[in-house]
């Protein structure tokens, strides 16, 4: 008997697993993770193999799902891959004690007056489900549960792998967990990976996007970070110092939006940076300025090099540095007018994190910088990775005063490569026949896009990089492998084709998030579909 192939069956099951909330990082993700172990382990063919769904341990204490379906002897697998958490809801206000109960919170969409220009209209016409996690990704979630269990009834000329796993929307350590895990499968079964399937939801690529998308690949993420050390003074003296928020100001304003930094390819082009973190490092208020601060940014990529992006990131922190050495000169020229006294220009170091730490070793020996080290991992193992990095930071510069005032340029997890397989000749066969596909039965318009824009777990499908390509982010990463490590032989052992199908949904991550019901039964045959292509195409 079928649970999860038609319209009631899936939006019933969406609702179950949006009913859990599975917040990144907190206990209700090893709740679902559970609830879907369960909820699979209901099916006949796990009654029979119950050695084929499991549970698998993460270091943290947290799970990751894996679901394998066996045709026959057949050894070709698709991967079908998908996150179970979900960020916060504290962007939900005053429906905050809603956001997870999505049946609810319809019926209060659906009746309320004021919402947001055009949100009213829209839904009106269409049938939506609102709630956290409707769309990314619970649906998603849900569509390949029902095509684990098209596969346990024999639906496809090969075998389903479902591996769902917690902390996307955080620092990808379950996709990381899984890593291992995938290689230890493909030993255990003797089984080949032919393709990774996702399944997070199309996105809207521009305010008022109507498109539906399949992907061939993800974005890569970066997270550069500068950290501004100035010097220290009485705000009653403030020409004796240098503030660090001036410092970390005057990067933001250079790389806040800048479109030198963004890729083009056909007709996609990824957003531009922008700032994730900018403050001081002040722990409490007293009238000395704050002459340390921090700088963090979200910079998406496409085929650039590492390379090529930190310099190019060095070069703006260079021209940062000499556009604040000027107004620091020209405003000591002005403030001389008034109180007599000596101008002096600023001159304003600019190094890259291992830079400073080869620095900090030849001054204080490198038993005395390792031992600085270990004291902060140790000390603070729940802070999160970004401060800790920041701590690092600070630390070799506090121990390097003589070079101040300085910026450094460092890395923060996480790392998303950039991986895309547009021209792998299974996939552009599949993409064209799926498209054909959708168009002729089902009258949907699907739109083929290189990549990915919103991040995903497949990054860690197979390694887009030689070894030696990833050192200026790595080598320039203070907290790689210690608190962040990355499975690289194993991601460059397992490279295949990607594919991204999933359902169409608005407003990830807003109040508003909302899966279009009325097309989910149309996508669950469309990824049946895609399966199937990619198991008998060569």
């Amino acid at each position: 008997m079928f649970r999860w192939q038609n319209k009631e069956g899936l939006s019933a099951l969406v609702k179950e697993l949006v009913e859990i909330p599975s917040i990144s990082q907190q206990p209700a993700e090893i709740a679902m993770a559970e609830h879907l172990y369960y909820t699979l382990g209901s099916l006949d063919y796990f009654k029979g193999k119950p050695d084929h769904l499991q549970l698998q341990p993460m270091p943290d204490g947290r799970k990751l799902l894996t679901a394998f379906v066996q045709n026959g002897s057949h050894e070709d697998t698709i991967i079908l891959l998908s996150h179970f958490d979900v960020v916060n809801v504290e962007d939900f206000g005053d429906w905050k004690h809603l956001a997870f109960r999505p049946s609810e919170l319809t019926e209060q969409f659906y009746q309320a007056d004021t919402l947001p220009d055009g949100l009213k209209e829209e839904i009106e016409e269409e049938d939506w489900l609102f709630g956290r996690g409707t769309m990314d990704m619970k649906a998603g979630v849900a569509l390949h549960m029902s095509m684990v269990e098209q596969a346990a009834h024999g639906k496809f000329p090969g075998n389903i792998l479902m591996v769902s796993v917690p902390d996307e929307e955080v620092n990808s350590a379950g996709m990381l967990a899984a890593v291992p895990v995938l290689e230890q499968l493909k030993k255990q079964y003797s089984i080949t990976y032919k393709a990774c399937l996702n399944g997070e939801p199309a996105f809207t690529r521009y305010p008022g996007d109507q498109n539906h998308y399949l992907y061939t690949g993800t974005v890569g993420k970066i997270l550069p970070g500068f950290l501004c050390y100035g010097r220290e003074t009485h705000v009653g003296e403030p020409f004796g110092g240098l503030n660090g928020n001036l410092m970390a100001s005057e990067i933001t304003r250079m790389l806040e939006l800048n479109m030198d930094f963004c890729e083009t390819m056909d007709d996609e082009a990824i957003p531009p940076p922008t700032n994730l973190v900018q403050k001081d490092l002040k722990d409490h208020y007293s009238v000395q300025i704050p002459h340390v601060a921090v700088t963090m940014f979200n910079l998406l990529m496409m085929e650039r090099s590492l390379g090529d992006i930190n310099t190019q990131l060095l070069t703006l922190a260079k021209k940062a540095a000499k556009q604040i050495e000027s107004f620091i000169y020209e405003r000591s020229l002005q403030y001389s007018k008034l109180v007599p006294f000596d101008v002096k220009e600023t001159s304003i170091s600019v190094f890259t994190f291992q830079e400073l730490y080869q620095r900090a070793v030849e001054l204080h020996g490198q038993e005395e910088i390792t031992r600085r080290e270990n004291y902060i991992l140790s000390n603070h193992p729940h802070l999160d990775d970004r401060d800790v990095t920041t701590m690092l930071v600070n630390d070799l510069a506090s121990l390097c005063k003589q070079y101040a005032p300085m910026m450094v340029l460092f890395y923060a997890p996480p790392f998303y490569p950039a991986v895309c397989s547009k021209d792998d000749a299974l996939i552009q066969q599949t993409s064209r026949e799926v498209i054909q596909f959708a168009k002729e039965k089902h009258q949907v318009t699907l739109r083929k896009q290189n990549y990915f824009a919103g991040l995903s777990d497949l990054s860690y499908i197979g390694l887009p990089y030689e070894k030696n390509e990833l050192k200026p982010l790595l080598e320039n990463m203070p907290i790689f492998g210690e608190r962040y490590k990355l499975p690289i032989d194993e991601m460059a052992a397992m490279t295949m084709p990607v594919m991204n199908l999933g359902p169409l949904g608005r407003d990830a991550h807003k109040w508003t998030e909302r899966l279009h019901v009325n097309s989910f039964v149309q996508t669950q045959d469309l990824i049946s579909y895609t399966i199937s292509k990619l198991l008998t195409n060569e």
